[in-house]
């Protein structure tokens, strides 16, 4: 099958939803379809892709990291609808989402949306914007995608509870697959030698966005009270966002500054070196579609401690990946910390439960799902 993908982001831009484009677009390749991938163009630019279109963009000033798509230059654009595609899958419902539905609508193709993220959870980001205002846009603009699409593809079977009533189309729930042996055999030392850690030094690791949505100052509380209780570890933190200088700062404001990390953005073929040297994984998260990180945690051996929350629920098997507790509940996170950091043998028994756990969530699994569900939408 011809099948093309329409997303409002892309590399070098690094977060879930590119990872997850990635991801499926390897597992339909190898499936034997040929996949196209129409994506912002960005200033910095990534080596040359097969079969990945670049459509001129825009800066967004209230989100600088991202781009704003535009049908540009205009014999890209002939050449794209002259295209004919068996199946239109859109990823975002922004602009190069309205792209691929027109693409759809005026080619007669049946389009395919997944629901990666809870956009109305993002709405803060829409500064100038009343926030109540701004959750109804991300609504509104969602349904516009769920009231067009033949089928929509949901990473958890809660988010598929919550929004299935929104819905005038069938749904599948089908996670984000993840290459296990890719996160395999990391070089600690390397990731160890970049933070200057002693020989004893454990390390705690958070990687995603630095966003109000991750909870990250949770994260911080914690770490900072677990420090004050005799605990040793660091913690590192991958991933940049607007939030980047005021996390620095509590940091320094906390008396912890001295054992936090800030790394900013890493290759993803980096990913596995500080996995390697992590002792734990923590999240706080709570506007997780599915949470692929805390999977791609468990696939390197590293259990991970994590607040409850949709999406994260079906990501780690409670004290067998990791151990969950409740929102909001600082103490009992602390506790969950302390509790797996001080239990060699728990840890152990974890790490080794957490390897088989992210076997189940196969990125060929993930391509033989969707393929079935391409096939049962054919003409």
């Amino acid at each position: 099958m011809r099948i093309a993908h329409f997303s409002d982001c892309y590399t070098p831009r690094i977060n879930g939803v590119t990872t997850s484009i990635q991801v499926l677009k390897r597992a339909l390749e190898r499936e034997g379809h040929e996949v196209h991938l129409f994506v912002p163009r960005y200033q910095r630019q990534d080596p040359p892709e097969k079969a990945v279109h670049r459509i001129g963009s825009v800066y967004m000033p209230l989100q600088p990291e991202d781009r704003m798509g535009l049908p540009w230059p205009p014999g890209q654009m002939r050449r794209l609808y002259a295209q004919k595609f068996d199946i239109v899958h859109v990823h975002t419902p922004f602009n190069m989402g309205w792209m691929g539905y027109s693409k759809a609508f005026w080619g007669g193709t049946p389009m395919v949306f997944t629901h990666h993220t809870l956009w109305e959870e993002y709405a803060h980001y829409l500064k100038i914007v009343p926030l109540r205002l701004g959750r109804w846009v991300g609504r509104q603009l969602c349904d516009f995608y769920f009231r067009r699409a033949r089928a929509v593809v949901m990473p958890s079977h809660e988010v598929a509870e919550a929004i299935k009533g929104r819905l005038r189309c069938r749904y599948e729930v089908i996670p984000t697959g993840i290459d296990c042996q890719a996160l395999h055999h990391g070089d600690a030392r390397a990731a160890r030698q970049e933070l200057r850690l002693n020989e004893g030094d454990a390390l705690f690791l958070y990687v995603g966005r630095m966003g109000k949505e991750k909870s990250i100052d949770y994260l911080l509380k914690a770490f900072r009270d677990y420090r004050q209780a005799g605990g040793q570890a660091h913690f590192a933190l991958i991933g940049g966002g607007p939030e980047l200088e005021n996390l620095q700062r509590m940091t320094v404001e906390m008396g912890i500054g001295p054992s936090c990390h800030f790394l900013g953005y890493r290759q993803r073929d980096r990913l596995k070196d500080y996995l390697a040297a992590t002792k734990i994984f923590l999240f706080a998260s709570q506007t997780e579609t599915q949470g692929l990180v805390l999977l791609e945690a468990a696939a390197a051996g590293v259990p991970v401690i994590a607040v409850r929350a949709s999406g994260v629920n079906e990501a780690v098997e409670p004290e067998g990946s990791g151990l969950l507790t409740a929102p909001g509940h600082l103490e009992e996170f602390v506790a969950a910390i302390r509790r797996l950091d001080g239990d060699p043998a728990l840890h152990q028994r974890l790490s080794q439960q957490a390897s088989r756990w992210a076997e189940r969530f196969s990125d060929l699994e993930m391509g033989r799902k969707m393929t079935n569900l391409y096939r049962s939408l054919g003409h």
